[in-house]
């Protein structure tokens, strides 16, 4: 491989999609240990790069995208990788000096896949291991191997009992576990605590306010926590119960045993749990599955079997 002085990681957006950038830094670090390694994305998304200590420096996007553009030049990068690749990332680093290595996306057969149920996936590559493949296609099998992060918390949050945590809320309705079955498998463990995890955003706030409503045995931490006290949180907990999400890569990223509950999304997507303790709940030879590969805001079918099937209290989670 050449030798890079200064490389920039690009991805704007959204939580869970950073997180899962952090194989690829920790391979950057070990890789180039003197290279300055920068990571841009959006200013509500740079906390999460705070946790990762491979990354010397973070620039946040501005409104104007032409001064973050004069920045990403004034920088003078060796090389940049967009692990992004729409249309403000490639105008952001068009014409910056630098070699400039972008994602393969497989949009076109996702939508095949959402629109006509046929699969043309031969091979199912994670979201993380595409990442990788921008750096280089010649990566060890060790190298392209999934990766937990040496997270730096600078804000613990820790309890004095055991408990694990449920983080019940998604972007869309049909990633979303609903919150009725949620509480149903919290009552049926009525021995154990539950801390209650989600943004500040109205739906998650919902959600967790009214499980925690009806149950007695739950801590509701919706909209409290940082980024950085939410990895204390997951760090500290039993295990961690999740849809897919961004709460699903934080608490792999710590190595936490996870399970998560997949809804309209499936496999092929490249969002599944990676570490062999992780399990994932789903319902099988569902053929109006997957429904979109981001999620809706509604069940096309009127029935929302993927999510209504999935009954937690017949899982060994433990």
């Amino acid at each position: 491989m050449p030798e890079y002085k200064k490389i920039l990681v690009v991805r704007l957006s959204s939580l869970g999609d950073i997180i899962l950038s952090f194989p690829l830094l920790k391979i950057l670090r070990k890789k180039y240990p003197q290279a300055g390694l920068h990571f841009l994305t959006r200013k509500k998304f740079s906390e999460v790069i705070t946790l990762n200590p491979n990354v010397d420096k973070i620039i946040e996007t501005d409104s104007d995208l032409s001064i973050t553009k004069n920045k990403i030049h004034d920088e003078k990068y060796d090389l940049i990788l967009d692990i992004h690749k729409n249309f403000k990332s490639i105008y952001l680093t068009r014409g910056s000096g630098a070699e400039v290595r972008r994602i393969v996306k497989n949009n076109f057969m996702k939508m095949i896949l959402v629109k006509f149920k046929i699969n043309l996936f031969k091979e199912i590559i994670p979201v993380y291991k595409k990442y990788l493949h921008t750096l280089s296609k010649n990566l060890t099998e060790d190298e392209l191997k999934f990766t937990t992060g040496d997270l730096k918390i600078s804000v613990e949050k820790k309890f004095d009992f055991p408990y694990a945590v449920i983080s019940p809320s998604a972007r869309h309705f049909t990633k979303t576990y609903p919150a009725a079955k949620f509480i149903e498998f919290i009552r049926f463990r009525e021995n154990e605590t539950f801390i209650l995890t989600g943004s500040k955003d109205d739906i998650d706030m919902e959600i967790c306010s009214k499980i925690n409503s009806e149950c007695s045995n739950t801590k509701n931490l919706c909209g409290e926590l940082s980024i950085s006290e939410l990895a204390s949180v997951i760090r500290g907990s039993e295990y961690v119960i999740c849809n897919d999400s961004a709460a699903l890569h934080l608490s792999e990223a710590l190595n936490k045993k996870t399970y998560a509950i997949f809804g309209s999304t499936v496999k092929e997507f490249g969002f599944f749990p990676q570490i062999e303790t992780s399990e994932v709940l789903e319902v099988n030879g569902l053929n109006c599955r997957p429904c979109s590969h981001i999620g809706l805001p509604k069940c096309p079918e009127n029935h929302f079997k993927c999510m209504m099937d999935i009954d937690l209290k017949k899982f060994n989670i433990k």
